[in-house]
């Protein structure tokens, strides 16, 4: 008899990272810059908890580009502690 299992929410990850329009400049590199995570309830389709962790980039910092495409500013990665 096989097992059943019912699923009654699910976790959706996005992650965003560094970007540029175009060539990745000199010295810089796609790094992860933010986490954000979605708990959804599958029968609803209603959001039950949202949360974003921002990660600050070792290596690049942020565009314009990725800026106007994420709204994360270089502001919020100096007021990062992770």
């Amino acid at each position: 008899m096989r097992n059943k299992m019912r699923f009654d929410q699910i976790i959706v990850i996005d992650v965003e990272s560094t970007c540029w329009h175009g060539k990745i400049p000199k010295g810089q590199m796609n790094e992860i810059i933010e986490i954000g995570i979605c708990i959804i309830c599958t029968k609803s389709g209603d959001i039950l908890d949202t949360r974003d962790i921002i990660v600050k980039p070792e290596h690049s910092t942020i565009s314009d580009y990725c800026k106007n495409l994420t709204t994360i500013t270089q502001e919020q990665m100096h007021k990062s502690n992770i």
